[in-house]
């Protein structure tokens, strides 16, 4: 399963194009919420602090409880989606994401509204306890192996062009076609947690079939073989793990 946690979106990138639209749908949702919430909240013109106090808390705990409901009900999805094909989960590093979008940068306040509406570390957070729950593995990659993922073409490796009548969409000059970033990064941080999947298990899972589903399999059953006390795990000259 490639995943990618973009700036308003969660784009999983799978054989069913309708589970890709439903969790951006939800995502969208998300925003809106958010978006209403601000709104109703303003139009309040009342002189009393107090009262105008208690309405933004209680909009503001309805607000909460919807989008926890939204972020529940994606997250379950893409996990369950996950373990229904046998598939591992890569997440990137979102730390800091929100810099992108805070006064000072040239964007508007309803753009960095928008952008802000909704929680990604608690989306990864449930995301990952799920993934546990489930006994589905998760790849987490680190900045320096996400860098360049999103204006990589996942074709031919050349850096795309963007162009601000085209807004989210990159254009490969090679391959001549019009790419969505969010779905290019998707598809590459897929690639990559592959690879590093793969290496961080033992010298089996390499020669393992079938890309990522056959890689999922062939580690559960090493798994079990270890909690029966038939494998063990010694750490090699350069720091990894081999049966």
């Amino acid at each position: 399963m490639r995943l990618r946690l973009g700036s308003t979106v969660i784009f999983v990138i799978s054989q069913s194009e309708t589970t890709s639209i439903f969790i951006t749908t939800t995502c969208q949702k998300t925003i809106r919420v958010a978006d209403t919430t601000v709104r109703i909240v303003a139009s309040f013109r009342r002189d009393d602090v107090r009262i105008r106090g208690a309405i933004a808390s209680k909009y503001g705990q309805r607000r909460i409880a919807r989008n926890g409901h939204l972020l529940h009900n994606v997250t379950k999805t893409i996990v369950t989606l996950a373990v229904k094909r046998r598939e591992t989960i890569v997440l990137e590093d979102i730390r800091g994401i929100r810099c992108l979008y805070r006064k000072g940068n040239g964007q508007t306040r309803k753009y960095r509204s928008r952008m802000n509406g909704w929680s990604f570390g608690e989306a990864q957070r449930q995301i990952e306890y799920k993934a546990r729950w489930s006994g589905l593995p998760i790849t987490r990659l680190s900045r320096r192996e996400t860098r360049g993922s999103s204006v990589t073409c996942p074709r031919c490796g050349e850096r795309l062009q963007s162009d601000k009548r085209l807004e989210r969409k990159l254009w490969c000059g090679k391959c001549r076609i019009v790419m969505d970033r969010d779905m290019v990064a998707a598809v590459s941080l897929a690639r990559r947690g592959r690879v590093r999947f793969a290496r961080s298990r033992p010298p089996i899972l390499l020669e393992a079939q079938g890309g990522a589903v056959e890689a999922v399999k062939t580690f559960k059953k090493m798994e079990a073989r270890r909690c029966s006390g038939t494998w063990t795990i010694r750490q090699s000259a350069k720091g990894g793990a081999v049966g």
